[in-house]
């Protein structure tokens, strides 16, 4: 009996940043008419759907490649995040919120099988957490429960149909995470808050829940289980990801304007440049090292999320840096549209606003100030 070559008919892994390569040129090419329209980047979700990348995140038994939540897929998650946001950073952001998501639901029990069927469709979902004051109550009705109140910064309203969002039951301060159906009815998206200088095509808005109903089975979490650790602080890093992709484009849009210009002979222009390259590097390697121990099991949670914590930090001041040095390298071109540099940005530094990034800093300060400020003996 001769024996079967098994390399032939076993598929090998499948490589999402690969993937997305082959789409990668598109996406970015779009990305300029979807900053001038601040519209919902629509037919770039149908790209991700139609390479396989939005059903990725989910675990293989639902048919995807288990990306979102096997520990053992960190690198290639960090590096899908990566070219996506290079290529754009409105799109990085919105599949960096469905990631969450459809990790959030295989960590805490939610309806997969929901999310699955949204994907297999084309259909992106995410997270939507922020609020001012209280934000939306969830009170207890027959069969599930009814959202009453406001969400901020949603990003992708108007164009998810299954988000996952955070509301507080009657009398506790802690909340469940639900995934309403957007088009039902007691739910108003307004989108006309959302004039950013960048980002602009995320489509991001306030949704207002009033009365809108959630079965308990799109119900999922013990209350405050969202903001456990090291998940909720200690997954910024995929932020960081997605952002490093967009630092990178500005890099090598740097480096493209002054070779068109012939300044990079300019010692000044080199050094600048200089700095730009070796923050890029520095930023790289952080955002690495904080995706392995975000995601290590074996970590320790405080320390995981002090990391973390000091990676946001650190690379906000490199990306500040690199966006400085292009910009004075390139002069008045730098802020001046259509010119992609322009565009990508302001698209990092509105990025760069993330939550909470001050008390992120101090709270790396606190743990590392007792062990001499380092994280190794």
């Amino acid at each position: 009996m001769a024996n079967v070559p098994l390399r032939h008919i076993v598929p090998a892994p499948r490589d999402p940043a690969a993937a997305f390569a082959a789409i990668a040129p598109a996406v970015f090419a779009r990305a300029g008419e979807v900053d001038a329209a601040a519209a919902f980047p629509a037919a770039d979700i149908a790209a991700l759907a139609d390479a396989g990348l939005l059903t990725a995140p989910l675990p293989t038994a639902l048919g995807g490649d288990g990306l979102a939540s096997d520990a053992a897929q960190v690198d290639g998650l960090a590096a899908l995040l990566t070219v996506v946001g290079d290529a754009s950073l409105t799109v990085g952001r919105l599949y960096e919120g469905h990631c969450n998501a459809v990790l959030l639901a295989d960590r805490y029990g939610g309806p997969l099988a929901t999310l699955a069927a949204e994907a297999a469709a084309g259909r992106i979902s995410g997270v939507w957490n922020a609020e001012r004051g209280d934000g939306p109550l969830a009170t207890r009705v027959a069969g599930g429960w009814r959202l009453t109140g406001r969400k901020i910064h949603c990003s992708g309203a108007g164009s998810l149909a299954r988000p996952l969002v955070t509301a507080r039951p009657e009398g506790s301060d802690a909340p469940l995470m639900f995934l309403p159906d957007m088009r039902g009815p007691g739910i108003a998206v307004d989108l006309a808050v959302w004039q950013a200088a960048g980002m602009r095509g995320t489509a991001t808005g306030t949704v207002v829940f009033d009365g809108a109903f959630v079965a308990d089975a799109d119900t999922f979490g013990a209350p405050g289980d969202y903001y456990r650790a090291p998940l909720f602080a200690g997954g910024a890093w995929r932020v960081l990801a997605v952002q490093l992709g967009g630092l990178g484009r500005i890099l090598a849009l740097h480096a493209a304007a002054l070779g068109r210009s012939g300044r990079g002979g300019d010692p000044v222009v080199r050094q600048r440049f200089a700095v730009a390259a070796g923050g890029y590097e520095q930023a790289r390697l952080l955002v690495a090292e904080a995706a392995r121990r975000a995601t290590d099991p074996a970590a320790d949670p405080p320390a995981a999320v002090a990391y973390v914590d000091l990676a946001r930090g650190s690379f906000e001041a490199l990306a500040l840096a690199g966006i400085d040095a292009a910009r004075r390298n390139v002069g008045l071109g730098a802020f001046l549209g259509p010119d992609p540099l322009d565009r990508c940005c302001r698209d990092l530094e509105t990025y760069l606003r993330q939550p909470m990034l001050d008390a992120s800093r101090d709270n790396a300060a606190a743990w590392l100030l007792p062990r001499g400020g380092r994280f190794e003996p």
